[in-house]
Parts: structure tokens; sequence; C-alpha cells
């Protein structure tokens, strides 16, 4: 995985949506395990347990986000409470619609999303967590408090700081 430039940024944020999770799909290579188990969630819309057991999706040692590639359809569909109150099925939640992307790519997916569906879907999570984090750790400098945010931080960290002194 080779630290991305602005220049990728920039020409992330001009293809639209589908093309663009199609570029960080080839660029981070696919999930090997569905976001949720699929028994977990059966069980979990059928009112039988509480909470969701998650599949092995987690990449945060590599500074990756995990990302439902169908955010353009549904809202926050990791939250329990919006998975039930949507009705989501469990194939959106299969390997096959997850991927990976660091924060300034997860940024752009965001905006793609929130500008193709006319805010309907991914302006929340731009807004209230994407662009807070980026402005508060890359603008106002401020460092993570909770060690799996601040994997994130310091693998996109040391990425531009070499594209700077490079």
């Amino acid at each position: 995985m080779t630290a991305q430039t602005f220049q990728d940024y920039e020409n992330l944020l001009n293809q639209n949506y589908k093309d663009a999770v199609a570029t960080l799909l080839a660029r981070y290579d696919p999930a090997t395990d569905n976001y949720f188990k699929e028994t977990s969630y059966q069980r979990f819309l059928d009112g039988k347990i509480k909470s969701l057991a998650k599949g092995q999706i987690s990449r945060t040692a590599e500074g990756l986000y995990c990302h439902h590639i169908d955010e353009n359809k549904f809202l926050n569909m990791a939250n329990p409470s919006y998975i039930r109150g949507q009705k989501i099925p469990f194939s959106y939640q299969e390997k096959d619609r997850l991927a990976y992307y660091n924060l300034i790519e997860y940024l752009v997916l965001h905006a793609l999303i929130s500008s193709e569906t006319k805010y309907h879907f991914g302006y929340p999570g731009l807004i209230a967590y994407l662009q807070s984090s980026v402005i508060a750790w890359y603008i106002n400098g401020i460092k993570p408090e909770k060690s799996w945010e601040r994997k994130y931080h310091e693998k996109l960290s040391s990425q531009v700081i070499k594209q700077l002194y490079c």
C-alpha cells in the first residue's frame, strides 16, 4: 500500500461514487469477512438478541476504515438501531459490500454520496464524524484520545509527512 498524494485525493473527488469505490477496492483489496455474523444478524432482527456479533473486518492497524459500499442507500449501516429501523437486509452487510479507505478517502466518499443523493445519505457521517475528525486532527492539531483513532491518525500522518519530505 503506497501513500496517497493530493492528486490521488483530487482524482478520487472528481469521480462518481461508483467509480471511486472501484478505485479504492482495487487499491486496498476487498473484505475477507462479513461486517456482522449472519446468524447473529438474523437473530437480532428477529428480536431474539440485543447486540450483533461483528465479523473479522478490522484493518485499524493499517489505518483503514471499513466502509459499507451501500451507504448511498441506507443511513448508519453499522448502527443496530438504524439497522432495525431501516430493516437493512443482511446482504448489505456481506463482505462483497464492504471496502477499506483511509480517513481522507472516507471523507471524499461521503462527500460524493452526499452530492449524488442530494444530501439524503452520507451527509450526517460527513459532517458529524469525518469532517470534524479531519479538522481536529490535521488542522487544529488535536491528537485523538481513543487508541483505535490514534492508529488511523498515526498512519495517515506518517503518509503525509513522507510526501512533504520525500
